[in-house]
């Protein structure tokens, strides 16, 4: 999970973005204000996926007026902005995460973040893909198998609504302070002897620390 510090102004966010790609990208050119894909794909630390770039770009930006969010965005290019567009991700609420979201969906949630120290509180499984043979296959493991857990609440008091947010395994472990989240709706399993509290999680690509 990386963390984002927020452009603050519209030259700086074209600095960064408008970067040239890597260097296999002999296409495109830093500074000639037109942001392609593959510049993109750099700022926001990925070799592929537009969900994902685009959840950076949006969060990226969260400290810019709208008017200057659209002056970033006009300099997109007409195939990426059309994309950004459509695809972008779904700003919501703890309270009304499980009712709304859907598998490998873009999100965004603020709230304050409480890892989950004794394991046995929460049995939750997930599902990752395996090879039998040559098939491709499902096995559901244990969430705390692959990632490190947290409750994610509305208010520093840490009670009442929740949602679960999953990041990467032995990560530097976050502190209960105001924190936004940007990743991907997965599901949850549970046993059927075992009570649902939830039925989704965030796979958590991107964080910002806010001053609340």
């Amino acid at each position: 999970m990386r963390e984002i510090t927020p452009y603050k102004t519209v030259t700086g966010a074209l600095k960064a973005l408008d970067n040239g790609g890597r260097i296999f990208n002999v296409f495109t050119k830093s500074g000639d204000g037109k942001i392609a894909n593959s510049e993109l794909l750099k700022a926001a630390g990925a070799l592929a996926g537009h969900e994902q770039a685009f959840l950076f770009f949006h969060m990226a930006l969260t400290r810019l007026g709208q008017d200057q969010r659209q002056q970033v965005v006009a300099h997109l290019s007409p195939a990426l902005r059309k994309q950004y567009l459509k695809i972008n991700p779904l700003c919501i609420t703890i309270e009304k995460f499980d009712d709304v979201p859907q598998p490998t969906q873009p999100v965004i949630v603020e709230g304050y973040p409480r890892f989950i120290e004794d394991k046995s509180q929460f049995t939750a499984f997930i599902m990752v893909p395996i090879m039998a043979g040559k098939v491709m296959t499902f096995m559901m493991i244990p969430i705390f198998d692959q990632y490190d857990v947290y409750e994610l609440y509305p208010d520093a008091g840490l009670k009442g609504d929740k949602s679960i947010i999953a990041t990467v395994r032995g990560s530097k472990r976050l502190q209960s302070v105001h924190t936004t989240f940007g990743g991907f709706v997965k599901e949850l399993k549970f046993d059927p002897k075992t009570k649902n509290p939830h039925s989704h999680y965030i796979e958590a690509l991107y964080y910002i620390k806010d001053d609340k």
